[in-house]
């Protein structure tokens, strides 16, 4: 119905084929075409009950259409002084109908509402997972407010698209349909004709006048992306707000967004919603007021009787509200689709390859890492890395040091498929990881970050996120490896206690030990220490580093260190510069040389005695 209404449009507005009319109506169809099948991939999953109610309804509306012709029938009969037998009979008859009627209705609300329902968990499912599936380029990019804001809008508008249109549409569109065919065949074929004639009026100025709505609530949409992005930025950096008295500031960012940008776009909206409405409104009240003319014509020239004008206007009454939702379905179809078009377009954007077809598994892992000829960019003019040639053999501890910006933290990213090298290979045990199934890769390897993330939830689950059926005795072990057993004995819970958001309720050492036994029960063959003890007071230090040096018995193991000094009893010590290999050897080794290291190393030397 909404293709053929853009189509109508587009042939009324065009005398002749033009190629901006041919590429305008070649858009709208394939816009139509995509918007169909969006909804269809949800809604075709629950096909049979879709059908089903669908039919359903459709005798409902069967069932309405003639409840008008009842009315007739009664008054009729009234007329004809009828027996009362006669008259009760006709009455049971529209009982049965009303009752009928009712039943369908109160099916739909209750059916469709259970299969929409359905539909928008399937969708929030399948958004949720495809984000976590993209790749961390993507992530590291956009805000995360903005994209839940994103998928979460889309969400709420599927709902009301399922509900409210497909479902209550398809039933609008079925009561019109089967009161015009009763009409045509109880009352006047003349008036059928010319309620068609209006009725194609309302629907193509519905479309003419609702399409400002599609780019105004875009616009909307981006603006509220934009306004969650900086109140989840706000709330993640809560107490970087607080320490600078950023509140205010923090506010007017959001405010400028919604106030300006956004409420600018509203009003035009609702500029273009009242006049769709206005036009809507006074086309169904002259369709009305004509029918009622040519009835009281067709009356007075005994075409029509009393019974077939009182079933008139009952179909009138029926037919004026499906009419009036269908105009306003055909804006909000336009005002949802630009919104859940918008959240499924994250489902354009490339995910990691995750797919295990063709690729190698990993068993028995001995953790020798090779760069050969590796480099990496993050566009053209950024270069990152450039011409890594590095092995590593299993068990051996390589630190990772240089300047900050080098490519020490892109080059174990390398390791783990977080980025692809724009040219050379890593291997793992001398297979091309690019070979190797992304979930078999990194079930073998284990970071533990500067900066630890936690979830809101227990010390248990948190402990646990890399083996989730990790034993008592397991669990047990891994806290005493990552000396973590003090504190957490002192928690009223436990290992039940609640770490609050991002782990706010842990220290700094505290979330450290924690990763480290995380790392210590998903027990990898290949470890990342990523400068995790930078940010320690001596004494946390002291115990992570006890820990650590637990953590990386008989493992391969990269470490990036912004102090020299807990580096010193690697293997070996490899030097970046520049996005290249500057030197590589053993802390006493690479002291002879008085090259780059021993530059590094005696600038912290120094600034470590002043400040001694």
């Amino acid at each position: 119905m909404t293709y053929f209404i853009f189509v109508l449009e587009l042939n009324l507005n065009q005398k002749c084929p033009s190629e901006h009319y041919l590429k305008q109506r070649s858009f709208m169809e394939e816009s139509f075409r995509e918007d169909v099948r969006i909804i269809w991939r949800f809604l075709s999953k629950y096909k049979k009950e879709f059908y089903k109610i669908m039919t359903i309804v459709f005798l409902g509306s069967l069932v309405e259409a003639f409840i008008p012709f009842i009315y007739g029938k009664i008054v009729e009969l009234i007329i004809a002084n009828a027996t009362l037998n006669l008259l009760f009979l006709w009455l049971f008859l529209w009982l049965l109908a009303q009752l009928s009627f009712e039943w369908t209705l109160r099916y739909l609300f209750v059916n469709g509402g259970r299969v929409t329902t359905k539909c928008v968990n399937d969708y929030i499912l399948l958004i949720n997972q495809h984000s976590i599936n993209l790749k961390l380029s993507y992530h590291n990019k956009n805000k995360s407010g903005k994209l839940a804001s994103r998928y979460t809008k889309a969400a709420g508008a599927l709902e009301n698209l399922l509900e409210g249109i497909v479902f209550w549409f398809g039933r609008d569109i079925l009561t019109m349909l089967c009161v015009l065919l009763l009409i045509g065949f109880f009352v006047n074929w003349g008036l059928l004709l010319l309620l068609l004639v209006y009725i194609s009026i309302f629907l193509y100025l519905s479309v003419r006048y609702s399409k400002p709505i599609t780019d105004h609530i875009m616009e909307v949409n981006k603006s509220y992306e934009e306004a969650y992005g900086t109140i989840n930025d706000s709330i993640s950096n809560v107490k970087l707000v607080k320490a600078n008295s950023g509140e205010k500031v923090e506010n007017e960012k959001v405010s400028f967004v919604l106030e300006g940008r956004a409420m600018e776009y509203f009003e035009k909206f609702w500029k273009a919603a009242r006049k769709t409405f206005f036009v809507q409104d006074s086309a169904i009240a002259l369709m009305v007021a004509s029918s009622l003319a040519m009835v009281i014509f067709l009356y007075r020239s005994q075409s029509v009787g009393v019974a077939q004008i009182v079933a008139f206007i009952s179909y009138l009454g029926i037919m004026r509200t499906p009419l009036q939702r269908v105009g306003e379905h055909i804006g909000h179809w336009r005002r949802w689709m630009v919104t859940i078009r918008r959240g499924y377009s994250l489902l354009e954007e490339e995910t990691e390859d995750y797919d295990t077809e063709g690729k190698v598994g990993l068993s028995d892992v001995q953790g020798a890492v090779e760069f050969q000829n590796v480099s990496f960019a993050y566009n053209e003019t950024r270069e990152v890395l450039h011409n890594i040639n590095l092995k590593v053999n299993p068990g051996e501890m390589v630190a990772l040091v240089g300047e900050s910006g080098v490519g020490k933290s892109t080059l174990v990213d390398l390791i783990s498929k977080y980025i692809i090298p724009t040219a050379g290979k890593v291997l793992l045990d001398r297979v091309d990881i690019q070979r190797v199934s992304l979930r078999d890769l990194r079930d073998n390897i284990a970071v533990v970050p500067q900066d630890v993330s936690m979830f809101n939830d227990t010390v248990r689950n948190n402990l646990v996120y890399g083996k989730p059926d990790a034993t008592e005795k397991e669990i047990k072990s891994a806290i005493q490896t990552a000396n973590a057993e003090a504190f957490i004995a002192d928690f009223p819970n436990g290992l039940e206690e609640q770490v609050g958001e991002r782990g706010v309720q842990l220290s700094g050492g505290q979330k450290q030990r924690i990763a480290i036994a995380r790392a210590v029960l998903k027990n990898p063959k290949v470890l990342i220490l990523d400068e995790a003890t930078s940010a320690l007071d001596s004494k946390s230090e002291m115990l992570v580093q006890e820990a650590m040096q637990r953590l990386m018995q008989n493992r391969t193991t990269f470490v990036i260190a912004h102090r020299l000094s807990t580096i010193i009893h690697a293997d070996r010590i490899v030097v970046l510069a520049k996005g290249r290999i500057a030197e590589q050897g053993t802390h006493e080794e690479l002291l002879e040389k008085r090259g780059a290291y021993y530059k590094l190393y005696t600038l912290q030397s120094l600034a470590r005695d002043k400040s001694e």
